[in-house]
């Protein structure tokens, strides 16, 4: 068993629902109340994979009525300002790297965003300073991040406007 920390970002928390998340996942939860939609709640949980303790912390926090895991923290889509904290270095500094003024060129494509505010896929971003700077990365994280993230985001969409031919063709698309 391994123990990994993660973050949730989770709707419906309030005061009143405290107690109920520290029994829900035996104390291992840290709450930090957010804005009147959103708070987080973080764990360090033991599991044998990544994968199986996001999806453990996701069933716990979800044995509360009324609340809903939004996503896995870090989000994956990242400003030049959060690459740069990410990594430790100089909003400047990242910049000058985007746009090839320094280091090897070749950063990677914003992916959404408009001009003045690119996002990246931080996953792409990561390898791309991890071979800069000739060292490893972690592969696992960020995959099953934006996995299980694009798996609550469906979710989100389904339960707003119910489909169960949609639900069988993202099943397929799943599973292919």
């Amino acid at each position: 068993m391994n123990t990994y920390n993660l973050t949730l970002l989770v709707t419906g928390i309030d005061e009143n629902r405290l107690d109920d998340i520290y029994d829900a996942t035996d104390g291992a939860a840290n709450v930090e109340m957010g804005d009147r939609w959103t708070s987080t709640v973080g764990f360090d949980i033991e599991a044998d994979t990544f994968a199986d303790a996001v999806l453990r912390a996701i069933n716990e926090v979800e044995k509360v009525s009324g609340l809903s895991v939004v996503r896995v923290e870090p989000d994956q889509l990242v400003w030049a300002s959060e690459i740069a904290d990410r990594i430790g270095r100089t909003r400047q500094s990242v910049d000058q790297l985007i746009k090839g003024q320094r280091g090897p060129g070749g950063f990677p494509a914003p992916v959404s965003g408009n001009v003045r505010n690119p996002l990246w896929r931080w996953v792409e971003v990561e390898a791309w300073f991890a071979a800069y700077e000739h060292r490893e990365i972690d592969v696992e994280r960020p995959a099953v991040v934006g996995a299980i993230n694009g798996a609550l985001e469906a979710r989100r969409n389904l339960h707003a406007k119910p489909d169960r031919d949609l639900t069988t063709k993202l099943e397929a698309l799943i599973n292919s």
